[in-house]
């Protein structure tokens, strides 16, 4: 088992798949059986737990890898669970107690920051690639990053506005230029989902507050 590191080049496939599941079943352990007793336990351990799955939620490969083995050796799955574990508890509508609000807010921030990471990578790679196209694998996680803004949009509309902290807020309005950025890729079907995280963020935009001048507005 090789969880949350580079694996080893000298793993043979089957040997690397055997490692990917054990990761997978251990990620899947955590989102069941730990976080959502998050209340109980210190804020330290959430914390490198939130650390390890964005660690995690990085797709990596060996440099030593044959064109043939990629698609295999991608931790894909394993990065998939990751992120999506992230997503489970970056923005809950049940939080009851500070400590759980804590998590919530953790979890969400490390989200955010790995999308954010995520788009950057994917404009800078795509601008350098020039006709070139990107690795299927790129291009799933950043259409898997995209419906993953499109679903913590949903929840943020959903929710009362104070109940979400004003760094929060702006991590998220942040996301927005780097969106932008991405209408020019190549992908169709990257351009599908970038249109899906786009079109929320209609809903936080508002005319300026007129200013009240000599008691009139």
């Amino acid at each position: 088992m090789f969880i949350f590191s580079t694996p080893p080049d000298n793993l043979s496939i089957q040997e690397f798949q055997k490692n990917e599941n054990i990761d997978v079943e251990v990620v899947q352990l955590i989102s069941t059986e730990i976080l959502p007793y998050a209340n109980f336990i210190p804020k330290e351990f959430v914390g490198q737990i939130m650390t390890m799955l964005n660690k995690g939620s990085i797709h990596s490969q060996s440099s030593s890898f044959t064109e043939a083995e990629i698609d295999i050796r991608m931790r894909e799955e394993f990065s998939k669970v990751c992120f999506e574990t992230l997503l489970q508890f970056s923005f809950s509508n049940k939080v009851t107690t500070p400590q759980e609000g804590y998590i919530s807010r953790m979890a969400l921030s490390v989200l955010l920051k790995r999308s954010q990471d995520v788009l950057h990578r994917y404009i800078e790679d795509e601008r350098l690639s020039g006709k070139c196209p990107l690795p299927r694998q790129q291009v799933t996680e950043i259409i898997f990053v995209l419906k993953a803004v499109s679903t913590l949009i949903d929840s943020l509309k959903k929710t009362q506005p104070e109940n979400v902290d004003a760094n929060t807020w702006a991590q998220v309005i942040a996301l927005y230029p780097t969106l932008v950025e991405c209408i020019t890729c190549s992908s169709s079907e990257v351009c599908s989902a970038l249109k899906e995280a786009l079109v929320p963020f209609k809903d936080f935009m508002h005319p300026p507050a007129s200013k009240v001048q000599n008691g009139e507005s």
